[in-house]
């Protein structure tokens, strides 16, 4: 299957309502960043990715990595979005025949969706939690894996320093695009334009059916987070469950050592037992 569309605008700049417009318009499996939240092959893929391309990150290998590599995760694609946006370079130089989308908005709108929808749910209590520890001990590398990929290509050291840079990064990303495509091959598009200019750029026909609008930021941040509270509650129960034996064992031995140390006060509990069962039985004779 050969690629055909990159749309390169970062993420929360609408590359889930671009993924469902290229599927409208025909692509076969266009790749979202949701998709790589169940396939374990993809996350090694872009964390190898990282460590070519990602000076700044401690595991940095600088090893080439190219379109055979990219066809791991692309391969049965037709259009790319979203996590595609991280690798901008490395997949306009392996797929040079794919036209290439650029979406952009307001900075500080999107900056704003950015905290709220991607650093705030990627980090924070909740985050380091499921990543740092019920993660690894599950052997989940998917949530490890999207941090070091946000902190390579915002070339940050944590979250905070990402955040101080994010404006910059997000002003540079499309300076190198626009800098690296050629124009016939590059469309600067706004999603509030609808099918006219895309359809265009693509040699589609306009569908009779409104433009989408999808994964809007409360609706993102809501999703995210019944998943992290249904991935706590399950490996509270999971951990609860293992615990028990060990709950049970520890108190059966403690009621011994203290039945034991008190076994005067245990002899006249157990007598005032008996005549309590003595007293009931008789009231109801």
């Amino acid at each position: 299957m050969q690629m055909q569309v990159l749309s390169l605008g970062m993420t929360r700049t609408a590359s889930a309502s671009i993924t469902q417009a290229l599927s409208i318009l025909g692509y076969k499996n266009v790749h979202h960043g949701i998709q790589a939240i169940s396939n374990p092959n993809d996350w090694e893929t872009f964390s190898r990715a990282s460590d070519a391309f990602f000076p700044t990150l401690p595991t940095y290998n600088g090893k080439p990595f190219g379109r055979s590599d990219w066809d791991r995760v692309f391969g049965q694609c037709e259009g790319v979005t979203d996590m595609g946006s991280f690798f901008a370079l490395p997949l306009i130089d392996a797929y040079p025949d794919a036209k290439v989308i650029l979406v952009e908005r307001d900075i500080e709108s999107w900056y704003a969706s950015m905290e709220e929808a991607i650093f705030s749910t990627t980090w924070g209590w909740r985050a380091d939690l499921i990543i740092n520890v019920f993660g690894r001990l599950m052997g989940l590398t998917g949530g490890l894996t999207i941090r070091k990929i946000m902190l390579g290509y915002y070339e940050a050291r944590n979250v905070s320093e990402m955040r101080s840079k994010a404006r910059d990064r997000y002003r540079r990303h499309y300076a190198e695009i626009r800098a690296s495509v050629p124009a016939e091959r590059l469309l600067n598009y706004d999603v509030k334009a609808g099918w006219e200019p895309l359809c265009a750029f693509l040699g589609k026909p306009v569908p009779d059916v409104p433009f989408p609008q999808a994964n809007k930021r409360k609706e993102h941040v809501a999703r995210v987070r019944a998943k992290q509270d249904m991935f706590l509650k399950a490996m509270g129960k999971r951990t609860f469950r293992r615990a028990m034996p060990w709950i049970l064992a520890s108190g059966a031995v403690a009621v011994g050592i203290w039945s034991y140390q008190n076994q005067e006060r245990v002899a006249m509990l157990l007598a005032d037992i008996e005549a309590w069962g003595r007293t009931l039985k008789s009231a109801w004779k």
